[in-house]
Order: C-alpha cells, then structure tokens, then sequence
C-alpha cells in the first residue's frame, strides 16, 4: 500500500483501495508489499444514513480485531503538518469560490485576494473560461455607469457593474485555482493570459496551465487527510450493488471521514454458458497524501502525492467450472468510485483527483466444484515521490491479514479468485498515477478439500494446495507536470511486485468409512 494519502473530498476510494485487499492472504507475511520503487445504472452519491462522524483517530494497533482499519491519515483539521511547515487541511465542503491571486514577489505562495468569483465555464484544450460573480452582492451595482447611447450631460443611470469591477481585479499574469464546479467537475488550475467583460456579471478569460510552483513558491507543507466518504461517488456497474456512508463496521467513529461500504452481489460468466454466484462487502477508509517543498528555478526541491486505504472485506465465490476459463482470467467489475477532495495549502485549494474500478476476477483451468470464502483487514498504499535533480520515483507498501479462509474443493483444477481495483490519482484533472492491486487466493485440488484457517483440520482426500498472494503493478504519467517538475517521457512504469505464500498444502486419503 502506498503510505501517502489525499484530502477530503469538496464532494467526495483511494483511493484507497484496500478494498481489493479481500482476496488476499491469510497467515503468510503481513507486509507483501515492503517498500519497493450489462448496462450501467446513473452514477450516485453515497447515501448518508448517519451524520458525518467526528471522533479520534485509533492507531491501528489499538483496533478490536475485525475493526475496519484505518488510512494512516491525520486528524482532519490538522493534517498532522510538520513544525514550520504550513498544514494540509482538507477544504469546507461545498466551497466552489475560485482562489485568484498573484505569484509572491517574494518567491512565496499566491496571496488569494479576489473573493465571490467563481469558475462557471471552462475548455481547457481552448484555454478558456468564464468568472462569473457569486454571494449576495452578485448582481448588485458597484457603481453608477452611463448606459450606452445616454446622451452627453444626461444623468448617468446605475447599471450592474460586477463584471467592470471584478475585471479590474483580475489581471493577466495572475493564477487561479478553483475547486470543483459544474463546468470543472475536477477543479482547475490555470494562468490568466486575457480579460475581457463578459455578459452580465461575468468575464471572459483566456488562460495558460500553471503549475503548483507557480501557485505555492517556496511553501514548505506536508499532510495526510482522510477523504469524506459521504463525497464519494458510486456507479454501480452490476444489478445488486449498495453503497453506504455513516459509521465503521463496529459502530465506533474512528474520524470524521467515517466508513464507505459497499455490497455486492453478482454472477461470474464462465465460457460454457454457466456461472459462478459471487457475493462480498468493503468497508473502506481512504486518505491522500500530499507534500510541497519550496520551489527553486519554477521546480520543488522536493514533492509527494499519494494515497492509503485502510478495508476490511469478505467475499465469497461459488459454483461449478466445467472447463477452463481460458488464457485470460474472467474479470467482472462491480463498480467506480470517483472523488475530487480537496485540500487548503497555505490558504489555497489543491484538488486531487481519485478513481477506483473495482472488480472480481476468476479464473480455473479444469473441472471443479469451487466454494471460497474469506474476511480480510489491511492497508495499502501508492505514493510517487520527487526529488530535484532525480526525478520521479514510485513507492509501494501492502499489509494485510486475512482470517478466517474456508475453502471447499471438488475435481481436477486449479482455481485463482480475485477482488482487485484499479487506481488513479491525479491533480486538477490530470491523472499522474495509475495503479491495479489484485490480492487474491489460489487453491489446486485433485480430489477433495475443505479447510480453513481456524485451527480446525483440513479434511482432503487427494492432493491440494491453498496460496495466498498478490499483484501490483502500474504506471508514472507525464501529467505529474502539474507540480512544475520536468516532464516525464511516456510511463514511468512501478516496479512490477508479485509475492505468494502457502496457506495450507500436503496430501492425504480419508478414512473408509465404518459399515456397521
């Protein structure tokens, strides 16, 4: 998992992500992942069936066991910010009003003074977008102006002014960072070349991309903020989905973001016209991460973005393969998760964008009656990191636990079933990150098995073998220009990781049975 972390959402997976950590392993290490570089229903918010928690933030040590881990993120009015550094807090929610300002003169962060303007049209390919005026004065005149065609000497007579008076206030050169709005649902960030009144309250501007460079200068922040599930975006991608918001698992508040769950149930298409019934609950805790250290020559001497999910998750696979799946195991994806949090820098919004697919996968190469079932906890994480004069460098982590697994096998096969996601993490519409983590189990039977890992013993007849494991592996884009740091050519790929480690394995022949 990554151990970076992104802010609250302004309407808010990681995300992050270790939902997918369900179909990881059981008692094999609990760091695989140790630090390495069909129709859709209409898209909807998670519903809110409790109020938005507030409590503490117990470090995972302290968790009752099946507790709902949590992201390594800090309390979110704080953003845990390092002494001397300007703290990473995430930003109220539902504030649409765009930060304008210009570069410090001083090599620091933009000084926002412009206030009620906000972001209504945006073509970022055109490089153009529309202020327009906001809050109670919006359409109120500023000051008396002679309407065109008065006559000279004739009394002027008072006409809204808002746009005039705001165009004196925004000048080219100045930058503009805007959280979340209808016409840029991913926030913006963008330099003004040109302005121009618009119609009514409103102006016209032609812009450039900028750079947090530009926007933070020599600002020193670091922060960890958890992102407000009830913010969250869910499609559902299958019938029987069910998103919720409100507490964790056990009822306990563990932070202000709560817990996002989401329920499933869905057939698993096999090649032979039949499937397998597949069924499973995420609780998840995103958080993002996010760091700047001070600019020099337009680049940080450092930077960081990042996710961290903390997921407790069951799910269960069940049915009858007649044949093999095929080269490629059958992938079924359940659902997307889109969230923009937004985070306070020095003042300033900094969006983050954050995208999940998640998806179950299985794949089986003989004849067998499969039942496979697990409840997993864990933590993971995706960070890219920057140093000057080196460049980018990707940093991955994973802790998971899984108990118990129970495990029923009847045939000839071998059988891989997987609860993944795809990631992607960006700023300001630009994705600089993808990644895809898929724990998973695999089980080989030829005979019979039924195991677990309560402690109970297996019953076999036959050979067999039950591994836990699992894939990560992704991708830098060059987006993460948006930081000013030079340009990355093409993907900078992650370190491909695979770890797999038994569960259980042996061979053995029940007894006969007793004829009395």
């Amino acid at each position: 998992m990554f151990k970076s972390s992104i802010g609250r959402a302004s309407g808010p997976a990681v995300l992050t992500l270790t939902l997918i950590l369900a179909g990881a392993t059981a008692c094999g290490p609990t760091d695989p992942g140790a630090t390495q570089a069909g129709a859709e229903p209409a898209a909807a918010t998670v519903a809110d069936p409790a109020a938005t928690a507030a409590g503490g933030s117990p470090a995972a040590a302290a968790r009752p066991a099946g507790a709902t881990p949590h992201a390594r993120a800090a309390s979110p009015a704080t953003g845990r910010p390092t002494p001397g550094k300007a703290p990473v807090t995430a930003a109220p929610a539902g504030d649409q009003q765009a930060a304008i300002g210009s570069p410090g003169r001083d090599g620091g962060a933009v000084t926002a003074a412009t206030k009620n303007l906000q972001l209504t049209a945006y073509d970022p390919a055109g490089g153009t977008a529309v202020l327009s005026a906001t809050g109670p004065g919006a359409t109120a005149p500023t000051s008396p102006t002679a309407a065109p065609g008065t006559a000279p000497g004739a009394s002027p007579s008072a006409v809204p002014s808002a746009a005039p008076s705001a165009a004196a206030a925004v000048q080219p050169g100045q930058l503009i960072a805007s959280p979340p709005t209808a016409a840029a649902p991913q926030g913006a960030l963008v330099a003004v070349t040109g302005v121009r009144p618009g119609a009514g309250n409103t102006l016209a501007l032609t812009t450039r991309p900028a750079t947090l460079a530009e926007l933070l200068g020599g600002t020193e922040a670091d922060g960890n903020v958890p992102v407000d599930p009830h913010g969250i975006t869910v499609t559902p991608l299958v019938k029987d989905l069910k998103a919720t918001a409100g507490l964790t698992g056990n009822g306990v508040q563990a932070d202000a973001s709560g817990t996002l769950e989401v329920n499933l149930k869905a057939p698993v298409p096999l090649p032979d016209g039949a499937s397998l019934d597949a069924s499973g609950s995420l609780q998840l805790h995103p958080a993002v991460h996010f760091a700047y250290h001070g600019a020099a020559a337009g680049s940080p001497r450092t930077a960081s973005i990042g996710f961290d999910l903390g997921a407790h998750a069951q799910w269960k696979v069940t049915g009858d393969a007649a044949r093999s799946t095929g080269a490629a195991p059958i992938r079924v994806p359940f659902a997307k998760l889109q969230a923009s949090p937004v985070l306070t820098v020095a003042g300033l919004p900094v969006v983050v964008n954050l995208g999940l697919t998640c998806y179950l996968e299985v794949s089986a190469d003989g004849q067998v009656h499969l039942e496979a079932e697990q409840d997993a906890t864990g933590t993971w994480a995706v960070r890219a990191d920057y140093t000057g004069g080196k460049g980018w460098t990707p940093v991955t982590s994973a802790e998971t636990k899984v108990t118990p697994v129970h495990v029923r096998l009847n045939g000839k096969a071998g059988v891989r079933a997987a609860l993944g996601a795809e990631i992607s993490l960006g700023l300001y519409d630009t994705v600089g990150v993808e990644a895809t983590v898929a724990p998973y189990l695999r089980a080989q039977a030829e005979g019979s098995l039924v195991a677990d890992s309560s402690g109970n013993p297996p019953q076999v007849q036959g050979s067999w073998s039950l591994v836990g494991g699992v894939d990560l592996n992704g991708s830098l884009l060059a987006h993460l220009k948006v930081f000013g740091t030079p340009i990355i050519e093409g993907k900078l790929p992650l370190p491909p990781f695979h770890r797999e480690w038994p569960l259980l394995g042996g061979s053995a022949t029940l007894p006969a049975p007793q004829h009395s």
